[in-house]
């Protein structure tokens, strides 16, 4: 379980519009306290121990100027680009790999400083190196304009695949209408035709009795065929099934922050990033927005997780284990027939 946050008496941390929580030890950020203070534009967070920044913290919409430097921050918020006042904003010296795509939103941004943050190259070549305030300026707006183009690019692949998707479900419902025509007027010819006493069978043939052996020949050699491809397609099933299981099984570890694993976590980060640092910058853009999500969906896992632990905590307070059995036995039933119809959806019966 999380660590509480500490209790700050913010009365004294507030000077002339700014709070100035720097060298506090604090590893969370007393979010609802600084929102009550509707007048302070200014906050300092420096030099504490901040690992990560809760979601509720895109609610201090009336920051102007905000002062992360030398921290442990991993990575922000998706919806950090809801400051949208901001001008200026210092994250230097943090764990820092990329930046949610939200920053586009940033409009107002004119400093920004990320030195001494491992940036993925293609973050780090549009920062620049900040070595002074004109540098710290000019880095506001490339990262600003970046994730700007980044953020048209995602809409515009958003919207294309969109148009597709009506494309092909109109296609689907023009095939299924043929196709019920077909078999409309194919059940009317044969009804017409049996009316009329007449046969399907063609009466310049001679040769049913050999038409008939081929056939079977043929239907005999599809038959084995098909046989032969459906245990093809049930292996690769069941290692697809066997290696997806392992995948979630360690994405719901890492997620979970599960210590054995934690390694594991880093490399795979890493491996991705760095091959990322070798393709061109267009394609370099995709990768970056499917890293973001990937780990936005990791960080709601995480919470399930942690949710689900504290959950089980407060009933062994409450409840005799024969209580929590049922009740885990239940949740663990559903989630089984939703993979189930999953499954079958997927794959068929």
């Amino acid at each position: 379980m999380a660590p509480a946050p500490q209790k700050i008496n913010l009365k004294d941390k507030v000077e002339d519009g700014e709070i100035d929580l720097s060298m506090s030890d604090l590893q969370d950020v007393p979010v609802k306290e600084i929102a009550a203070i509707k007048k302070a534009h200014s906050l300092d967070l420096s030099n504490n121990h901040i690992s990560i920044l809760p979601k509720n913290f895109s609610t201090l919409v009336h920051l102007i100027k905000l002062d992360l430097s030398k921290n442990q921050l991993k990575e922000l918020p998706e919806n950090f680009g809801d400051l949208v006042k901001l001008k200026h904003l210092d994250l230097y010296k943090n764990q820092l790999q990329h930046l949610p795509l939200s920053f586009s939103k940033l409009k107002a941004l004119k400093w920004l400083d990320l030195k001494d943050n491992p940036l993925v190259p293609a973050i780090a070549t549009v920062a620049g190196p900040c070595l002074e305030s004109k540098q710290c300026q000019q880095c506001a707006k490339d990262i600003v304009n970046f994730y700007s183009q980044l953020q048209m690019k995602v809409d515009e692949e958003r919207k294309v695949r969109e148009t597709q998707r009506q494309k092909d479900l109109q296609i689907n419902a023009q095939k299924l209408k043929q196709e019920k025509k077909s078999k409309k007027d194919k059940k009317e010819k044969n009804k017409k035709n049996k009316e009329n006493g007449q046969f399907v069978s063609d009466p310049k043939s001679g040769g049913d009795s050999e038409e008939n052996t081929n056939r079977n020949s043929r239907d005999a050699k599809k038959i084995k065929k098909q046989s032969k491809l459906s245990s093809i397609y049930g292996l690769i099933k069941f290692l697809f099934i066997t290696m997806l299981t392992l995948g979630i099984v360690l994405f719901v570890l890492t997620a979970a922050k599960v210590k054995h694993v934690q390694m594991l976590e880093s490399k795979v980060v890493d491996l991705w990033y760095n091959g990322l640092g070798h393709l061109p910058d267009e394609y370099q853009i995709y990768g970056i927005t499917a890293g973001e999500n990937i780990k936005h969906v990791h960080e709601l896992t995480g919470k399930g997780v942690e949710t689900l632990t504290n959950y089980l905590c407060e009933l062994s307070k409450n409840k005799s284990i024969h209580i929590i059995y049922n009740e885990v036995t239940n949740v663990f039933k559903n989630v089984t027939q939703s993979a189930t119809e999953f499954y079958l959806k997927v794959f068929g019966k």
